[in-house]
């Protein structure tokens, strides 16, 4: 009986061990998928707010949070990442004015950013 209870034991953790390997997490990137996180560069003489909408990296039609870019300057929606090659919006507000928004489209690219600009 103690063999069988041992031989049990031992097939049940070979077991574990080798489906455990199945369930193990892998971090969020673009290095095994095809996307890139946006930055957005400002062309106003004011700062401005925006987010993105569109496919991520799982495939998910998903928005981001609003980011801050200054007149002039530009700015990356850091831990985001978009599918390359296809379509996202892009929303802007300029100051105090109201939220208007553009498509862009996001090129397939081997650097780990593509840029959008914002008049």
């Amino acid at each position: 009986m103690r063999d069988i209870k041992r031989k049990f034991a031992i097939v049940a953790l070979a077991t574990g061990a080798a489906l455990s390997g199945l369930a193990v997490p892998t971090p969020a990137g673009a290095e095994s998928v095809s996307a890139v996180q946006i930055t957005v560069c400002n062309d106003a003489g004011v700062t401005q707010v925006f987010w993105v909408k569109g496919y991520n990296q799982h495939n998910d039609w998903v928005g981001s949070p609003i980011w801050t870019v200054d007149a002039g300057t530009c700015a990356t929606g850091w831990d985001y990442w978009w599918k390359q090659n296809s379509s996202v919006e892009l929303h802007h507000k300029p100051g105090s004015a109201a939220w208007t928004w553009k498509q862009a489209y996001v090129p397939r690219t081997d650097a780990r950013t593509t840029t959008l600009r914002i008049p």
